[in-house]
């Protein structure tokens, strides 16, 4: 993970927080449809979505879950984008090329 500094151990947990925090709003605005009904349209365990949601786990979550259930969502493009790269900037803390 990064250097493996203190900074970038509280970075990685701020940016996990805001994607988590993110996440949630947009479960909140899509009227905070059930764990059930997004993990069947998003082909994984409620367990996941409360995972996906509440920001647990060791690792990111796959964008692809993101991906898919910010459409259950209803996100926009722009909306989604930028999910995205905050997605990318917490992999890049966990995993550096």
């Amino acid at each position: 993970m990064g250097d493996g500094t203190g900074a970038d151990v509280e970075r990685l947990r701020a940016l996990r927080t805001r994607l988590a925090e993110q996440l949630m709003a947009a479960h909140r605005e899509a009227g905070e449809p059930s764990y059930r009904v997004i993990a069947g349209q998003v082909g994984v365990s409620k367990a996941t979505v409360f995972r996906l949601l509440n920001g647990i786990g060791e690792r990111s979550p796959k964008w692809h879950h993101i991906d898919d259930m910010l459409e259950v969502f209803g996100r926009s493009d722009r909306e989604v984008e930028r999910l995205r790269a905050l997605w990318m900037q917490i992999r890049e803390l966990e995993k550096p090329q």
